[in-house]
């Protein structure tokens, strides 16, 4: 492929490793020269195995992103409230480089500078030169783009990348969101347990609520851990009066009758009214990243297939040249640079 062509040309090889069954493993890693040394970061992906030297740079703690694999490696690089995250998650010791969000880090040599994605606590995207001086950045999944510098080599995600699906046009509803809460005796939100339900809390926060809220216990535990003081009083669902829950989506059906149920999503496909809150920019959102960082080749590597192809595929039909990682199948040489 063209594309890929290109990215080799710029001094970055990608590459996709097979498991044993022949399937690929997620998502991808790149090698490229830095110091006149091969490097290799595994970019959200797992280990191939217990030997496995390259490093893993870890975008955010969600499962997609394959930090349960990679956090068991001396060379996983993730943030520190990633790092937390994942040992909460997994109940497993994080073994690699921690960092704060913003900082400038060393990997093995390589000058690698970090930034703030906004989807959730702790998410990060990273950037860094090669031999040739070519800018790549791997953001991860995004919420707000504004931080993030201009680059040649762009990675990142497509969740919501499908400009014909109307769940993909969105924008958040913190009005509905407000009246909900000061509208109702009892209201319950539905949040996933990492990300939304510690957003929730802090939006709550913002906006002046400062009696006690129940959570489940998954994110009762995460949202003490990762906000902190900040948090406010929290407790355990049943604990106090319930007049305001946070749980997960799939469990707000188990809050009593008399609570005023909402789910907190971009979504539209759950029993429960939702109030559109989401951790990702949809389709405007994605495609005016692009064109404002303006990379010269923008990589779509999340998800794996779907969206990725279909917001790849737009941006090759609107001059920005770009591939997804279903162009990454065939077979690459390994000393292309």
């Amino acid at each position: 492929m063209e594309g890929t062509k290109q990215l080799v040309e710029m001094g970055f090889l990608p590459l996709r490793y097979r498991t044993n069954s022949g399937n690929y493993k997620p998502h991808f890693s790149i090698t490229f020269k830095s110091g006149g040394e091969r490097r290799t970061f595994g970019i959200d992906t797992t280990r191939n195995s217990r030997k496995d030297d390259q490093y893993f740079l870890i975008t955010h703690a969600h499962s997609d992103h394959n930090g349960k694999s990679a956090m068991l490696s001396e060379r996983s690089i993730a943030s520190d409230k990633t790092a937390t995250t994942l040992e909460l998650r997994h109940d497993q010791y994080y073994q690699g480089t921690k960092f704060t969000v913003g900082e400038t880090i060393d990997i093995d040599g390589v000058t690698v500078k970090t930034y703030n994605t906004h989807h959730s606590i702790g998410a990060t995207a990273f950037y860094w030169e090669n031999d040739v001086g070519v800018r790549i950045l791997v953001t991860g999944d995004v919420k707000d783009f504004r931080e993030l510098p201009r680059c040649d080599v762009l990675v990142t995600e497509a969740t919501y990348g499908n400009p014909t699906d109307p769940d993909c046009i969105f924008t958040d509803d913190l009005d509905a969101f407000a009246a909900a809460l000061v509208s109702h005796r009892r209201v319950g939100f539905g949040a996933y347990s990492f990300g939304k339900a510690q957003r929730v809390v802090s939006l709550i926060r913002k906006l002046g609520y400062n009696n006690p809220i129940e959570m489940d216990k998954n994110s009762l535990r995460l949202t003490r851990h990762l906000l902190g003081d900040d948090a406010g009083e929290l407790a355990e669902l049943g604990e106090l009066d319930g007049r305001l829950c946070i749980t997960s989506p799939w469990h707000l059906h188990r809050l009593p009758i008399g609570v005023k149920k909402f789910v907190l999503t971009g979504q539209k496909h759950y029993e429960h009214q939702t109030i559109c809150l989401s951790d990702h920019l949809d389709f405007e959102g994605l495609k005016n990243m692009v064109y404002t960082i303006n990379p010269e080749l923008t990589l779509v590597y999340h998800p794996e297939s779907g969206n990725s192809t279909i917001f790849s595929d737009f941006l090759n039909q609107n001059c920005k040249r770009s591939i997804s990682l279903a162009d990454l199948s065939g077979t690459l040489d390994e000393d292309a640079i």
